[in-house]
């Protein structure tokens, strides 16, 4: 197999596997909240509570696990203490960090999230490597009432020296 058949099938792996796990209810809202959210301008925000009256909409503030399957993909990930999250000025999460130091894309970004309205649109994953990134992006358009109308996914490979 080729390198790119094995970076898909896996890919596609993980994020079965994620679906699958959600949709078991193995995860706790509550318990998966960002410890600390900055702001675009770099600001600490407390953490987001359920009894919080205006605190930035985090997984917590979001259902605990969306109508649609597929959207599961676009939930902000868990707080597993390696990630920086990036809060745009109406509180929800933009921009995920990776934080953690021994990672290949360590000070890069992880996901971009894109919204409209209240619901999430679009989301931008990077997945590095030694010698290239995984570029993932996945736009949803919605009906009138709600459902999802289109669900897209591409994913790409940038072999360059990434410079971000």
């Amino acid at each position: 197999m080729n390198k790119r058949t094995v970076i898909a099938a896996m890919s596609l792996t993980a994020i079965i596997g994620g679906v699958i796990y959600l949709k078991s209810g193995s995860v706790d809202s509550a318990s998966v909240t960002p410890s600390a959210i900055k702001r675009e301008s770099g600001t600490p925000v407390a953490a987001a509570r359920p009894d919080a009256g205006s605190a930035p909409q985090s997984r917590a503030a979001s259902p605990a696990l969306p109508a649609d399957p597929r959207l599961a993909a676009l939930a902000v990930s868990p707080d597993n203490g390696v990630i920086e999250f990036i809060a745009g000025r109406d509180g929800r999460i933009v921009k995920e960090i990776d934080k953690d130091p021994n990672s290949p894309g360590f000070g890069k970004p992880l996901r971009e999230y894109t919204y409209v309205g209240d619901k999430v649109t679009g989301l931008t994953s990077y997945g590095y490597f030694a010698d290239h990134t995984q570029v993932t992006r996945t736009r949803v358009s919605y009906k009138s009432d709600g459902s999802v109308d289109q669900f897209l996914e591409s994913t790409s490979y940038d072999y360059e020296v990434d410079k971000r």
